[in-house]
């Protein structure tokens, strides 16, 4: 395993520049994986955007569709409400990324719904088992993201849960994607049990002033255990891909920041994020 880890950024933390500028922009800051979102991908020219992808020398690691599950979330994908819908939407999603090659493809499980948590549970599952169906026809990995619950909750908490829930599915062709933001209660040990299972660790942090979910920091700016995750990660032999998340709303969302950084250039926050990440990776892994 080499010391030199893979890092990516998610096309998120440059919330409003559009592919044809992130193609340019991380590259030049020395980046070499790209989390696409499909909001960035407008048109039907999915193979020539691949090609450019591969031109720049960049990697799709852990892509998020329009709709990554049947039920609705945050304001990232609250349309359309429809579950079948969004299992349609969802499954031509998984198709399109395919020509991408990425890492993954990103799916969430969601909150539970009014008739509770066991029925949405196995609406989830099923729908899940089709969407993977889809994916290995057309070669694609499948991440399913733990995510802390929020005001309505979540299905997915821990790495446990999201390993009960791939179970259920019955497909090989799922892993667990992390979150710094949403395992700050994980135990550490949690990782290194299942880092084989591990297929992505997204990074951030966050300010002890933090006014939400849109409201994310750079890694070792913040209080999260990002050094933690990273050394346990790095110890147990994880050597995938780590990705850099950071929400940081400008009003696009309703919670605009004085100091957000989706308003400075992609460039400064690219590069920022970069030194950030390389420092607190340092930090993580030096002989102890």
């Amino acid at each position: 395993m080499t010391n030199t880890p893979r890092f990516a950024v998610s096309a998120g933390t440059t919330y409003h520049s559009p592919f044809v500028e992130d193609i340019k922009t991380y590259p030049a800051a020395g980046i070499r994986g790209i989390g696409l979102w499909e909001y960035k991908l407008e048109g039907d020219r999915d193979e020539e955007r691949a090609a450019q992808l591969v031109d720049a020398g960049l990697t799709a690691t852990f892509c998020f569709p329009l709709t990554p599950g049947i039920f609705t979330g945050n304001g990232h994908f609250a349309h359309p409400k429809d579950p079948d819908a969004r299992l349609t939407i969802l499954c031509e999603s998984v198709r399109r990324f395919a020509v991408y090659q990425p890492v993954a493809v990103c799916i969430l499980a969601g909150a539970p719904q009014p008739d509770g948590e066991a029925e949405s549970r196995k609406r989830v599952v099923s729908a899940f088992r089709r969407v993977s169906e889809i994916a290995a026809d057309v070669g694609v990995r499948l991440a399913l993201e733990v995510i802390s619950p929020g005001a309505a909750g979540s299905m997915v908490r821990t790495i446990p849960q999201a390993l009960d829930f791939i179970a259920d599915v019955g497909a090989d062709n799922i892993g667990v994607l992390l979150d710094n933001w949403h395992i700050a209660n994980e135990p550490l040990e949690n990782i290194a049990t299942h880092i084989d299972k591990i297929v992505g660790i997204q990074v951030c942090d966050k300010k002890p002033d933090s006014r939400g979910r849109f409201d994310r920091a750079l890694p070792g700016e913040g209080t999260l255990n990002v050094e933690d995750v990273i050394r346990t990660a790095h110890d147990a032999g994880y050597d995938g891909w780590y990705e850099l998340e950071i929400f940081s709303d400008d009003g696009t969302f309703g919670e605009p920041l004085a100091n957000s950084m989706w308003r400075q250039p992609a460039s400064q926050v690219l590069e920022a994020g970069s030194r950030a990440f390389e420092s607190t990776y340092a930090r993580a892994t030096a002989a102890r």
